[in-house]
């Protein structure tokens, strides 16, 4: 059986930006795309630049439902839904609470 981590527990570990030693706070994530495919970044970060694409949108995380993320093995970014989040450093994630 897989460990669990519930929504709020999540959040608290991404929006720790830097870690000891002043290194960034990478993770992976697990997630459902909109085409229902299933997405996996192994090395990312919560991005503090704006939403990629054409309206540059940046706004709170907790009232979007948006994750921004950059990947840092491509220097991608990319727009998450948080709702599709399935797993966080490989614990399945709980949406519940």
């Amino acid at each position: 059986m897989s460990k669990t981590i519930n929504k709020r527990a999540m959040f608290a570990e991404i929006h720790q930006d830097t870690r000891e030693g002043g290194r960034s706070h990478e993770f992976s994530l697990l997630y459902a795309k909109e085409d229902g495919t299933l997405g996996f970044r192994a090395r990312c970060r919560k991005s503090s630049k704006s939403s990629p694409g054409e309206s540059k949108y940046r706004g709170n995380v907790s009232l979007n439902h948006i994750l921004i993320i950059e990947d840092i093995v491509t220097g991608e970014f990319r727009n998450i839904a948080i709702d599709n989040i399935i797993e966080y450093n490989g614990r399945r994630v709980n949406h519940q609470f």
